[in-house]
């Protein structure tokens, strides 16, 4: 019975030696290459040149035969599409900062480690690894990689309308310089929680706070945006919306419409926008910091999210070493400089950061500049952006209908008491 049972347990290892082997896939013949496919996801504006990097990468790696997927997805909105599917979702793709933590919740991000990581540390500025970084079990950790630094807003605007920086310095004196033109200023305060903020943060005291658990899942949220200050920063919305000039109701398209028929003389935008308005106005296009505003009765200086765009490889991904080299490359120095030579994008590395042709750049100057004033894209409230997207959509309806005498301190305080609810937990 013995030896049947050590002849039985021989048996089982020799079967379990034979799956193995059958299990591990044939190392390629002699001149054969190995073959990846890589789905890779950019925003629309940036397809060109994200095939171009691609195209250079497999160039850089001749024993590897690559084929690229390419999707069309704003960096945005990129969390929300990926979550649809994530273990169908792309193998490489950009994203804003903000977005970091529901994608490591959800698995769909593979950690930077090794010799890779202590690189991407130690070649880009602090700001933007903090973002790409999680602290967990009390040790920091990689988990993408940085692309650029500077996704922000300001005011590109028309020298030929504001003739003097002065005009610029206020809410109120951009308007009605623009009014006195006949001409409108593109502000997206509708319908994108983005840009509405900077009215809510120009007051330090208005903020929100998010805890989470050892999986970065959120456990609670606390938010006051509707105590005074949120109220006075509303009223001021209210005055603003009221005036004829100001265009609340825009996007990308609508404002590089508004340069081309030359009915715009400022917009609020960022550097993504950069290259289509210096096309349309050439040596008059001009640029500078958010204004200040009027709110409580004083002249406040208007502030926003200051967040990075970030490149992850997904958790799911079937060729993730190879993915992670990717990545790697899309986001190293050498193309860094090209999205900063061929997009006006703001460079997080380190090396870069410091050239004297990006110091000296017009738009990455306000952007640092504006930087000042602006608050961290991270650790958003993951039910931040609907409601604060729809917060002033009363207004807007209220000012096309003729009722907008009807928008009472009152209503404006419901308004915020209605936000608050909807984003703490």
């Amino acid at each position: 019975m013995k030896k049947f049972a050590r002849i039985l347990a021989i048996a089982l290892v020799l079967v379990m030696a034979l799956t193995t082997l059958v299990a591990c896939p044939e190392p390629p013949v002699d001149g054969e290459k190995t073959k990846y496919t890589l789905t890779v996801w950019g925003a629309e504006e940036d397809q060109a040149m994200l095939k171009a990097m691609c195209d250079a990468y497999a160039k850089a790696n001749p024993q590897n035969e690559y084929k690229f997927l390419f999707g069309v997805q704003s960096e945005a909105d990129a969390a929300d599409k990926v979550l649809n599917d994530v273990e169908s979702g792309p193998d490489v793709y950009s994203f804003a900062s903000d977005q970091i933590n529901k994608l490591f919740a959800a698995g769909a991000l593979a950690r930077v480690g090794g010799e890779t990581e202590r690189n991407v540390i130690a070649n880009n500025t602090p700001g933007s690894i903090d973002a790409a970084s999680f602290k967990i079990n009390g040790e920091n950790q990689l988990w993408a990689y940085p692309m650029t630094g500077d996704n922000c807003y300001f005011v590109y605007y028309d020298k030929r309308v504001f003739t003097e920086e002065s005009l610029l310095a206020s809410l109120d004196s951009m308007l009605d310089t623009a009014a006195a033109a006949g001409k409108t200023v593109h502000f997206k305060l509708n319908d994108d929680g983005w840009y509405l903020s900077s009215f809510f943060f120009a007051n330090p005291d208005l903020k929100y706070e998010v805890t989470y658990d050892d999986a970065m899942v959120e456990q609670s949220v606390s938010i006051n945006f509707n105590e005074a200050g949120g109220l006075e920063a509303m009223k001021a919305i209210r005055n603003y919306v009221a005036h004829d000039s100001l265009v609340v109701q825009t996007d990308d398209s609508k404002i590089i419409a508004a340069f081309t028929e030359g009915s715009a003389a400022a917009a609020v935008t960022g550097t993504w926008n950069r290259k289509a308005i210096s096309d349309l106005l050439g040596e008059n296009m001009g640029v500078c910091k958010l204004p200040t505003a009027m709110i409580a009765g004083e002249q406040t200086q208007l502030s926003g999210f200051m967040g990075y765009k970030l490149v992850g490889v997904n958790g799911f991904s079937k060729n993730k070493g190879e993915a992670h080299k990717l990545a790697e490359w899309l986001t190293n120095e050498q193309n860094q400089l090209i999205r900063f030579q061929q997009r006006g994008f703001g460079p997080t590395n380190k090396n870069l950061a410091s050239l004297p042709e990006v110091l000296n750049d017009p738009v990455i100057s306000v952007v640092l500049e504006q930087g000042q004033f602006n608050r961290a894209q991270k650790s958003v409230p993951g039910n931040y952006w609907t409601p604060m997207g729809s917060l002033i959509t009363p207004l807007v309806t209220a000012k096309a209908d003729g009722t907008y005498a009807d928008i009472t301190d009152e209503k404006l305080q419901e308004y915020l008491d209605a936000l608050v609810d909807q984003i703490a937990k």
